[in-house]
This record gives structure tokens, C-alpha cells and sequence, in this order.
């Protein structure tokens, strides 16, 4: 009789056990069932994460055709003067560059000014040119007011035209060339203040600053 009982007992845990065990999978079945159907519905009606794909997509384009990162360091040498260091972003805006581009792009448009590449790797690139490329045909041995970062410089010329990178002398402790009327920043743009001696330069930008 008790082994009769105690088989009676044994089956009903038995089926108490395999009903839990069919409750956990069915609740696991159907909360992975939710789950997948909530991604799925949120993936089709949410307009940021297609955006956000589209995005992800372009930066791997960019990556494939190889633009330079807005972030990499770009210095600018004369033989040994560092005429420039500055981001990537900040040079494109100082020399009027196209917002995206390559090594090969960036070296053509630097070689126009006799920037030649000589050292890179993942977070800077170099270049170098012997002398400063005269593209405006100063007149020898003058002094010229002109602008940098923009702020007004002094700069001179040797017996070819050619400016002395050594004699140029950026005023940035003075206003800003924007501070100045416009006739004036023209002027200073485009080269058109030249002076004999450095006296008279000097002479020039103080009325212009004062």
C-alpha cells in the first residue's frame, strides 16, 4: 500500500514539474516573440535610426575613398620656419579648400604654394617648400602691410621680390583686420600698402590702429 502511495506521490510531482517546465518555455517563447516583434516595428517607423544608418553608411564611404579626417594635424614649414600648424578643418577654411578631401587632393592644391609632403602617419601630416612661392609680384626691396590670422603684418622683400619669411612680423596684440573699414581691409588683402622703409610702414599701421 505504501509503495502504491508513494508512486501516486511521485507522478503528481512529476506533472507539477513538466507543467512548470511548459509554463517557463511558453512565457521564454512568447517574451522573445514580443521582443522581436518590438524591434521590428520600431526599426520600420523610426525615422533616426534610418537616418542613423544612412549616416554610418556615408562615414564608411568617406572611409573607402579615403578623406582626410577634419582632426589631422597639417603643419606648413618654409625650410626650418613652421610657418602653420593647425587641423585639417581650420586649413581648408584658411586656404578656401573643399570641405572633404583626400592626401592626393590636399598635396595638389599645397604644392601650388611649393608645399611638398614629407612626413605623415594617423594623426599629422608635414610639408615642406624651400621658399615661399611669390604669387602676387611684390616689388624688391619693400615694406608691405599685409594680413595673416587676421590680424595685420609687416613683411619685406629681398631683391627678387620674394618675401623674408625672417622680417615678417604678425601684429596680433592689435585689433583685428575686421575692426578696420572695409576700404582699408581691401587694401591689406591685397597687398597695395608698400613702403620704402620699415619706419613708414610702422608709421602707416599705427594711424590704422589707432
Amino acid at each position: 500500500m505504501d509503495n502504491f502511495r508513494n508512486d501516486e506521490e511521485s507522478k503528481k510531482k512529476l506533472i507539477k514539474k513538466q507543467r512548470a517546465a511548459f509554463l517557463v518555455s511558453l512565457i521564454t517563447l512568447l517574451s522573445i516573440s514580443f521582443c522581436a516583434s518590438y524591434f521590428i516595428t520600431d526599426y520600420i517607423t523610426n525615422p533616426n535610426r534610418k537616418n542613423a544608418n544612412i549616416d554610418e553608411e556615408n562615414e564608411n564611404v568617406y572611409a573607402d575613398n579615403k578623406y582626410l579626417s577634419d582632426n589631422i594635424f597639417i603643419t606648413l614649414k618654409t625650410q626650418d620656419n613652421v610657418d602653420t600648424i593647425d587641423k585639417l578643418a581650420n586649413i581648408i577654411k584658411k586656404f578656401n579648400l573643399k570641405e572633404k578631401i583626400t592626401e592626393e587632393e590636399l598635396s595638389n592644391e599645397l604644392s601650388k604654394k611649393g608645399y611638398a609632403l614629407s612626413e605623415k602617419n594617423e594623426q599629422k601630416l608635414t610639408y615642406i617648400r624651400e621658399k615661399e612661392v611669390n604669387s602676387s609680384k611684390f616689388e624688391a626691396n619693400k615694406y608691405y602691410l599685409g594680413e595673416e590670422d587676421g590680424y595685420i603684418s609687416i613683411f619685406k622683400t629681398d631683391a627678387d621680390g620674394n618675401i623674408i619669411e625672417s622680417e615678417k612680423k604678425v601684429y596680433k596684440d592689435s585689433k583685428p583686420i575686421t575692426n578696420l573699414p572695409e576700404t582699408d581691409q581691401n587694401y591689406i588683402k591685397e597687398n597695395k600698402f608698400s613702403f620704402d622703409s620699415k619706419d613708414d610702414a610702422l608709421q602707416k599701421l599705427s594711424e590704422m590702429i589707432s
